[in-house]
């Protein structure tokens, strides 16, 4: 039989366990609780932050710093003479919004699975005629400098005569120095190319210049 000083020895041990589980408990539950409310916060951010690791040419920590992405200007001469101004924006590879519902399990459209691809939108004008215009290419490297992407009118509709087609060369911050490949087409909508008219095989040189 254990006298009153045992007692009160292991009633101090429990009393003293108790208090130790109850606290670890609370812990738990705090954590369970923080990751619940901040995980899907915490990793939007840390996503974010990776991209600027990962995809340097469309997202920066220095809001200074010039990036692949947004709006150009400039224009190219085809081989008929005739003058092509431009105007493209290059989108962010993941807007936000579309982050916001990565990370809520809610299905975004684009794919971005390549650190090198990129996408985004162009009006041309021509003879005073503008038409809209998708465009979609890559960087040789994601910390590259060497660029390329083409041309798709939204509508599926090309012009008559030369159009802009597949464009290739250098970013350089705050300009791209490009060289653009035509493609020609008839009234009806053909394409058309005759390997003895040095036209056809004639490329035009496209400066562009930051918008924003």
């Amino acid at each position: 039989m254990m006298n009153g000083g045992a007692i009160h020895h292991l009633s101090f041990i429990i009393h003293h366990l108790k208090m130790a589980y109850s606290t670890k408990l609370k812990l738990v539950i705090i954590g369970i609780l923080a990751f619940g409310l901040l995980g899907r916060v915490g990793c939007y951010y840390v996503n974010k932050k990776y991209d600027t690791v990962r995809r340097p040419w469309a997202y920066s920590d220095d809001p200074n710093k010039p990036l692949l992405v947004g709006k150009w200007q400039g224009s190219v001469t085809d081989p008929d003479g005739v003058q092509h101004k431009v105007e493209l924006e290059i989108v962010e590879p993941m807007s936000d919004e579309e982050r916001q519902k990565r990370f809520s399990r809610k299905r975004i459209k684009r794919d971005r699975s390549s650190a090198t691809l990129f996408d985004g939108t162009a009006t041309l004008e021509v003879n005073n005629h503008k038409a809209s215009c998708e465009i979609w290419g890559g960087l040789d490297e994601p910390d590259g400098h060497q660029i390329h992407f083409q041309f798709r009118p939204v509508d599926d509709v090309h012009p008559p005569g030369f159009n802009l087609n597949l464009v290739e060369g250098n970013w350089n911050e705050n300009t791209l120095d490009l060289q653009v490949s035509f493609a020609f087409f008839k009234p009806d909508g053909g394409s058309f190319s005759d390997s003895a008219d040095p036209r056809y095989d004639q490329k035009g040189k496209l400066l562009m210049n930051r918008m924003n």
